[in-house]
């Protein structure tokens, strides 16, 4: 086999491949020793017709398609490892001479990874922002406690703001009732905003029992295109008023709704969870900062199959919650009026941005020689199993089982997080906001 790659614009390259006419013969044999059942020929069983009378008969050429798949398959793999190109994609095939008694040969040409050009990425100026935990931060986080655990009881009298109402409603656009626009006992916060324009502000000063017209207008930007600016009109019945009675903030709360026996405690244990959150999303905010930074002083080409690659992966990941939230893609698409066009398109820019930021950190752990040891292969694997099981022979299992069939994957994640770290330790600020 004898290869010649060539270099081509856009992040491609192009594999000339030819082999010998020996190995093209056999691909013929091979490839008729796999159809010959296919074929009917008076005089021979299915399947046992001599090559010979295949030969004159139906001719050689049928095979070609399928003995040309055979050699492709078989090559091109071994063309890629052996001149170590890093392909993004599926190649396009062209056949450049494929007849028999003469050497096969094909043109393959394919998306490789694109060339990274590294600008600065050591001590940039990036600010690290600190969340600081104050005592209004722990009243909101019991008042939110309060609200969690509120008794809710019937009020008699008219609908305030703040009151939760239970009602029937069925809206009419142009008189005619539209999907979606009907339910029955809905409980409805008047003044959380949760229902368009100002539907929740004409319920109030209404009773229980009344029956109310509401007129509202969709949104010009409402997530269903049929119901985007359109007048319509809900049927409202109001069946019940209620209002949270909230508990007092003491001791004995304390007690009933936390792990702790005075309400001191529980502020303590507030604090101590808001200060390790407020640590976590400064770390991550840091991270992501240097990230964008780095990545705004490199420059790179991305090839399209990445970011349409990378498209699938975070439809996938969609797809699987809203599964989870007991619904499908395509119910999903139906319920908002867009299609998986919309979908893709919405995900294109954090595509992009995923895709870059991967491509150029990949590029700065090459320079900085940055790789994985045993250990830390180890430790890696067996916290991916203890995610999976709590038994400590099912954790071993797993454990071997990543090790054996991951261990790439296992290596690239290491290698990625141990080059965000290095980064995070190269920009840390020497002023902090």
């Amino acid at each position: 086999m004898n290869v010649q790659l060539n270099n081509l614009e856009n992040s491609r390259v192009e594999f000339i491949i030819k082999i010998d006419k020996k190995e093209f013969s056999d691909a013929i044999q091979m490839s008729f020793k796999k159809n010959v059942s296919k074929y009917n020929i008076p005089g021979f069983r299915k399947g046992k017709i001599p090559f010979e009378i295949f030969r004159k008969m139906i001719g050689v050429e049928a095979l070609y398609n399928d003995a040309a798949n055979i050699l492709i398959e078989r090559t091109y793999k071994n063309a890629v490892e052996d001149h170590k190109v890093e392909v993004v994609d599926y190649p396009s095939i062209d056949i450049i001479n494929c007849k028999g008694g003469e050497d096969f040969e094909y043109k393959a040409t394919v998306y490789v990874k694109p060339n990274v050009v590294l600008g600065e990425y050591k001590y940039l100026d990036v600010e690290e922002v600190r969340y600081e935990v104050n005592d209004n931060d722990i009243e909101q986080e019991l008042q939110n406690l309060r609200e969690k655990n509120a008794r809710l009881i019937l009020k008699d009298g008219t609908i305030e703001n703040g009151d939760i109402v239970v009602i029937d409603f069925k809206g009419f656009i142009d008189n005619e009732p539209f999907d979606g626009g009907e339910a029955k006992d809905y409980n409805l916060v008047i003044g959380s905003n949760s229902f368009i324009d100002n539907f929740e502000d004409q319920l109030i000063g209404k009773s229980k029992g009344d029956k109310v017209d509401v007129n509202v207008v969709f949104p010009i930007d409402y997530g269903v295109d049929k119901l985007k600016g359109k007048e319509a009109k809900f049927e409202v019945n109001i069946n019940e008023i209620k209002v949270k009675e909230l508990e007092e903030l003491d001791d004995n709360f304390a007690k009933t709704y936390s792990e702790f026996s005075t309400l001191d405690e529980l502020k303590n244990s507030i604090r101590e969870k808001k200060i390790k959150d407020n640590d976590t999303k400064q770390k991550y905010e840091f991270e992501n900062s240097v990230i964008e930074k780095v990545c705004s002083n490199s420059q790179v080409d991305i090839p399209e199959p990445m970011i349409q690659s990378e498209i699938d992966r975070l439809i996938h990941d969609f797809e699987n919650k809203v599964k989870y939230q007991g619904t499908t893609l395509e119910q999903y698409c139906q319920y908002y009026g867009i299609g998986l066009d919309d979908i893709r398109n919405n995900f294109r820019d954090r595509a992009v941005k995923q895709v870059l930021s991967n491509l150029v950190i990949e590029e700065i752990s090459k320079k900085e020689n940055i790789s994985v040891n045993g250990d830390e292969l180890d430790d890696k694997a067996l916290e991916l199993a203890k995610m999976y099981s709590h038994d400590e022979e099912k954790i071993s299992s797993i454990k071997e089982s990543l090790l054996s069939s991951y261990k790439d994957s296992l290596k690239r994640d290491i290698v990625m997080s141990k080059t965000v770290e290095f980064l995070v330790n190269q920009n840390k600020k020497r002023g902090i906001k």
